[in-house]
């Protein structure tokens, strides 16, 4: 305080010498002579009376002083210079006046926001700037009314501070203006030349920016639309101030289960069966989560725990020998005659102790709807498509072949108009037995399984239909 009032004495002092140097006749009012009026180093205006000048100053000076509540600085050095008859022209006192209260720098209290000791903007008062350091850090404070995460620490990645300073009115920002500044930088602005073959989005990659910001840059463009040797401004913006949180964070995740594989000498080789379906397991979690403005940069778990264990998945395969076929035996004599045609005759599929009907395959095969399919395998627990249908007539008595292809000639061929329950439909490289209702069951697939399709919007075409039980 003490320094400036020194300085407005020294000015004040300043003027006095001033006056005192300014010839006696350019006070006393003498016609034949014209001075320039310079405010810190500025040119006003023409005077003829430099008298008369300072009067406009000194009203000037006092109205400015007196729209303010607080103490305010002035420190303008004034002086005259006498110009030469006939260079240039008398200025009128209103055009002098507004002249001298733009020049005239007035400096009040105030205080200097630095970023990483570097100054950057002045605001009026340290509420002001304890409001841009709240407006700043909102958006990444939680509502402690919705679900998410424990805000645990909120700071900036630079250093920030405020310095009590006397600056110029000029110089002050209201506390919008300094946020905008603070979140996107002062924009700085330089001129680009259209080339040809320019679009925006040319000229907005290779200069990093978006499209957006070449039209916000500028607002005279109504379209995209530019020709080669327009000029357009393009804008840079850079965030000032990165707001750095911490939160602790709460979530589950599931645990995968263990898959093992036994040997079984119970069962037949190259079979399989599920001693014990796999469940994944669940543990809850606590982690630290670091944000830079909003965006994860690391995560620490402080805390596991597990809430449900995993379910071992375990699988038997078969390790006992097949046994020795036993002989086939001696066809018996047949008076019935033989069919004739490939398409619709009876097979050798092996019958001889077959027993049951359609509608009982049918009872039996629906009893695995659901299980996994598994290529190569005929049972007990997986299937593939023949390994399927042969598994269930196998429980009758009745002997197929492991192939899809195969099965196309066993028992007698139907036509599609004459299906009945325990059928059995070829398709090309797939087979499955028809329940009725237009609809069949199948090894489909890995992804489902056994499963019931209808077979009038199933995908592959029927070749034929064979029936065993006829």
């Amino acid at each position: 305080m003490r320094k400036f009032k020194s300085l407005l004495c020294a000015a004040l002092l300043f003027l006095l010498l001033v006056s005192m140097t300014v010839p006696a006749m350019a006070y006393e009012g003498s016609s034949s002579s014209l001075y320039t009026m310079h405010i810190n180093d500025l040119q006003v205006g023409v005077i003829k009376f430099p008298a008369r000048a300072l009067q406009i100053y000194d009203s000037v000076e006092k109205a400015q002083k007196a729209g303010f509540d607080e103490e305010v600085f002035i420190d303008s050095r004034i002086h005259f210079k006498e110009a030469k008859p006939g260079s240039t022209e008398l200025t009128d006192e209103k055009t002098l006046a507004k002249a001298i209260g733009n020049a005239i720098d007035i400096r009040v209290h105030a205080y200097s926001v630095n970023i990483d000791g570097t100054k950057i903007l002045n605001v009026k008062t340290m509420e002001d700037g304890q409001k841009l350091i709240d407006d700043i850090k909102a958006p990444y404070i939680p509502d402690p009314n919705e679900e998410g995460g424990q805000l645990e620490a909120i700071t900036f990645k630079q250093d920030i501070d405020f310095t009590e300073d006397i600056v110029s009115v000029k110089d002050i920002v209201s506390p919008e203006e300094a946020l905008r500044i603070i979140l996107h930088g002062r924009e700085e602005l330089k001129d680009y030349e259209v080339q040809e073959g320019d679009n925006l989005w040319v000229i907005a990659h290779e200069n990093g920016l978006e499209e957006s910001d070449l039209m916000l840059s500028n607002p005279d463009l109504t379209s995209d639309i530019i020709h080669p040797g327009q000029v357009i401004k393009i804008g840079r913006q850079e965030r000032l101030l990165s707001v750095i949180t911490t939160e602790k964070i709460h979530y589950s995740e599931e645990i995968p289960f263990e898959s093992e594989t036994r040997q079984d000498s119970s069962l037949l080789r190259g079979n399989t069966k599920v001693v014990q379906q796999g469940e994944k397991g669940r543990k809850d979690i606590t982690a630290l989560v670091t944000k830079e403005d909003g965006q994860e940069v690391s995560r620490e778990i402080t805390e596991e725990k597990v809430s449900k264990e995993p379910v071992k998945h375990i699988v038997a395969n078969g390790t006992k020998a097949p046994p020795r076929p036993k002989p086939a035996p001696k066809p018996k004599t047949s008076t019935k005659p033989k069919s004739s045609g490939s398409s619709g005759g009876s097979s050798n599929t092996s019958t001889s102790r077959a027993s049951g009907s359609g509608s009982d395959v049918v009872a039996y095969a629906k009893r695995f709807n659901g299980y996994r399919y598994v290529f190569g395998t005929s049972g007990p627990n997986t299937f593939d498509c023949s390994g399927f249908t042969k598994y269930v007539y196998g429980h009758f008595g009745v002997s197929l072949p492991h192939s899809s292809a195969s099965q196309r000639s066993v028992g007698k061929a139907v036509s599609r108009s004459e299906l009945k329950a325990g059928d059995i439909l070829c398709f090309s490289g797939h087979v499955g037995l028809y329940i009725g209702g237009g609809q069949f069951i199948h090894a489909s697939n890995r992804k489902d399984g056994v499963k019931i399709s209808n077979l009038d919007s199933y995908g592959k075409r029927l070749i034929t239909a064979r029936r065993i039980f006829y």
